[in-house]
């Protein structure tokens, strides 16, 4: 769908489209560059693992914005050279995301969605999730129709609908409100805006190459551009890109500051231990790192009597790698996946999961024939992968089959982006381990304890684990 305006309209207009919840989403902005709308591409697709069902660029020539959207991965919604070509400007910036059954398919379910305010056109993309999303839809409901059920149409609405001449003021009004989990990127004109929430749930980061900066959800997206990552947005900060520069203030739920303001944090700790790519460094940590580290403590904690160590593809393999050098033991490749199948996590409905596993996982027979085999995963949450698995792995000859799981057991919806809103698909929440044992059909299971989890991050109290203890405190 392509919408595009000039500058002639003169009364607050929106123009928006998509979908209820910002749920776990990627987005990727570059400024003052050759062929921006390009180089968003490329950026997006290399955060491709966090989303693949939508995917969306604006671009800005400084007076008009340009649009382009659509259903599929980045390579496949923008398939014709033209597409990218349409997009002008030094200026753009992008968003993917997955769909959740809550999807109206009326809605054009495609980010960035756009607005105009003063007679100037603006866009903004969102990755997260409001837990008053639908408190303030009733009191903005006074200001007009919504044209969508997406909370990121009140972000959108609030920032329209505020009287403040400075930008960052302007911001501020749009955000003060919210409470939950956002990493934004708003575009008007060429000036690009980046705001990360006060407790730093999602992650942001900025980069450079010479007089282009660049904003990632995640840093693997720069290491494939040759752009130098400089540091993360903070928790809590409101940056502002334009020729002049980049210039800050910061926020919290009470004022707007010219100096950082102390405030919690919860920054979510499922980033590190499955959705991040293992080359990015999230929350000022390396994720392949950390991975190593859960497995080994996940190896220290929970011992299996097995004789080899095989990672569940793609996702599980550092956990693996760790949890085999702290045994002393060389990790078995023992599964082999499909990348013609995306990560099964990110599938909207849950018949497309199973599917999808099915078709995602081969086993490599001579390597699993006779073992007593030690299955390292990240995580489970619904037991949709496991039991596939498991039955492959035995399929492939393997005499026993232990499970390890390097994340506690999963037992609360989460309200902040990770789709797992209802409690009744979570396994944890309605199975004992030893329930959950048996559903998988392996010989025997443990979880990663909380408090070994916690020890992997230098201050656990600036970390969410909502999904894990039920600690809502955002």
């Amino acid at each position: 769908m392509w919408l595009w305006w000039n500058k002639t309209e003169t009364q607050l207009v929106l123009f928006v489209t998509a979908v209820k919840g910002g749920h776990m989403c990627g987005i990727f902005g570059a400024f003052n560059c050759d062929h921006a709308a390009h180089v968003v591409f490329l950026g997006l697709h290399g955060i491709q693992h966090r989303a693949k069902e939508f995917a969306g660029i604006v671009s800005s020539d400084g007076t008009n914005l340009f649009r382009r959207t659509g259903p599929g991965i980045v390579q496949d919604v923008f398939r014709d050279p033209g597409d990218l070509e349409r997009l002008h400007g030094r200026v753009a910036f992008g968003h993917i995301r997955y769909a959740t059954t809550e999807d109206d398919p009326k809605l054009d379910n495609t980010q960035p969605i756009m607005g105009s305010f003063e007679s100037m056109e603006m866009a903004i993309a969102h990755n997260g999730n409001l837990v008053n999303h639908a408190e303030l839809r009733s009191e903005l409901a006074a200001h007009g129709r919504f044209k969508t059920s997406l909370d990121t149409e009140v972000i959108l609405r609030l920032f329209c609908l505020s009287s403040a001449k400075d930008v960052f003021a302007r911001v501020f009004d749009a955000v003060r409100c919210l409470r939950g989990s956002y990493s934004l990127i708003f575009l008007w004109n060429d000036m690009m805006v980046a705001v990360r929430d006060p407790w730093g749930n999602r992650p942001l980061a900025l980069g450079r190459r010479g007089a282009s900066w660049f904003l990632s959800s995640e840093t693997i997206s720069f290491d494939t551009l040759g752009i130098a990552a400089v540091r993360e947005v903070a928790p809590g900060e409101i940056l502002v890109i334009s020729k002049q520069g980049i210039s800050s203030r910061y926020f919290d739920e009470e004022r707007l500051s010219d100096q950082p303001i102390p405030h919690e944090r919860a920054q979510c700790i499922f980033e590190l231990l499955y959705y991040a790519n293992p080359g990015s460094k999230v929350f000022g940590q390396h994720v392949w790192e950390f991975r190593i580290r859960a497995g080994r403590r996940l190896c220290v904690l929970c011992p299996s009597l097995g004789d080899a160590v095989v990672g569940v593809p793609d996702s599980a393999l550092f956990h693996a790698d760790g949890y085999a050098a702290a045994w002393e033991m060389v990790p078995v490749r023992g599964l082999l996946r499909s990348h013609y199948v995306g990560r099964t996590f990110v599938e909207g409905v849950q018949k497309l999961r199973e599917s999808a596993v099915a078709r995602k996982f081969v086993p490599v027979f001579a390597l699993l024939w006779g073992r007593a085999v030690t299955l390292i995963e990240d995580s489970i949450v619904r037991l949709t992968t496991l039991p596939e698995v498991v039955r492959l792995v035995r399929r492939g000859g393997a005499r026993e089959v232990h499970a390890r799981v390097a994340t506690p057991p999963i037992t609360h919806p989460c309200r902040y982006g990770i789709d797992t809103p209802d409690p009744r698909e979570l396994a944890a929440a309605n199975h004992s381990v030893e329930e959950i044992r048996v559903l998988a059909g392996v010989d025997s299971l443990a979880f990663m304890p909380m408090e070994g989890l916690k020890g992997l991050v230098p201050n656990p109290r600036d970390y969410c684990f909502a999904c894990m203890d039920g600690n809502y405190r955002i």
